[in-house]
């Protein structure tokens, strides 16, 4: 097995996760002027599975200093897993390998809300779970190695400040920005019936904005490898509340997709402009909360003495935290 840290040796400060319509960012002409392809790295292979798509690496250009910049596709490059099929362990287990510190995360979503139009993004503060328990959404839920991250606020407050600054500090967008928030993620892929978009408003009343398929355990993982993350929702639809209105269908979701691709590239160019600043900004307080949660505190117990800990499953935890 080839582990993402012996094929790049720097540290990714951010890693940005691509959803449905956003499948690559080397095709961008504003990101072509800051940042310098530098490496791909092929379907990486790790304890939990394959990840979903390369991870291809790029250098910032307009910096003091080099910050390094990761992207995958969620999905695919061909969209070839669902929401529910998606290796979400794989994935954020080999951007940690990557010592990745931060991540952006994008997502096509359904609106909740009128005034969040199709086109527009929402950055969320807050998640309701609506999986059918069909995910792998923990990388601590085996004998042995129990564990309990503390998930009252599943995205990163500084990280979703410092991503709307540096986009209202360069306006060259044109949809609207909204902050806060509740995204609901259900299993899917169907979409929603009438009576469950109402529903979904209803449950989050006015902080209900929007709802995805893929944020849950994409947020949980992320949080559990102490890694700050920060989902961007692309709105490309109502959803199905509007009754005088007809109820979403994969078509009006493509009509959309297209520009939620060039506005995210322009959102990812406006933050790769502060780069520099993203550190100092944001920050690493989510370090040293997992050990803390997990149900063995002594690391030495946990790598050597634990007898109900597998072989496989301390190669597992080695991978995740070699710093143990």
């Amino acid at each position: 097995m080839q582990h993402a840290s012996e094929l790049f040796q720097h540290e990714i400060t951010l890693g940005i996760i691509g959803g449905t319509g956003l499948y690559n960012i080397s095709d961008s002409p504003e990101l072509s002027d800051l940042l310098e392809f530098v490496q791909e790295l092929p379907i990486v292979k790790t304890p939990y599975g394959n990840t979903s798509s390369p991870i291809y690496i790029y250098k910032t250009l307009k910096t003091a200093e080099p910050y390094y910049v990761s992207f995958l596709a969620r999905h695919g490059l061909d969209h070839s897993y669902s929401p529910t099929t998606v290796p979400y362990r794989a994935n954020i287990a080999a951007l940690k390998r990557l010592k990745t510190k931060h991540i952006l995360s994008f997502s096509s979503v359904g609106s909740l809300k009128q005034e969040c139009k199709p086109t527009d993004f929402v950055l969320p503060d807050q998640v309701i779970d609506l999986t059918k328990g069909l995910r792998e959404h923990s990388y601590f839920n085996e004998t042995g190695i129990v564990g309990h991250i503390s998930f009252g606020d599943p995205f990163s407050y500084e990280l979703r400040k410092f991503l709307l600054n540096s986009n209202e500090q360069i306006k060259n967008y044109k949809q609207s920005i909204h902050e806060n928030g509740i995204v609901f993620c259900m299993e899917g892929p169907q979409f929603s019936t009438r009576a469950e978009s109402l529903m979904y408003k209803r449950m989050g009343g006015d902080d209900a904005k929007c709802i995805n398929m893929s944020c849950i355990p994409e947020s949980k993982l992320a949080k559990e490898l102490e890694i700050n993350y920060q989902i961007v929702c692309m709105v490309t639809d109502y959803d199905s509340w509007r009754l005088d209105d007809k109820a979403v269908d994969i078509q009006e979701v493509i009509k959309n997709l297209k520009e939620n691709n060039k506005n995210a590239k322009t959102f990812i160019s406006n933050v790769i402009t502060y780069i520099h600043s993203i550190d100092l900004a944001v920050g690493q307080k989510l370090k040293g909360n997992t050990l803390n949660s997990i149900s063995v505190k002594n690391i030495d117990h946990v790598k050597n003495e634990n007898q109900y800990l597998s072989a496989e499953s301390k190669k597992k935890l080695d991978y995740i935290f070699p710093e143990w």
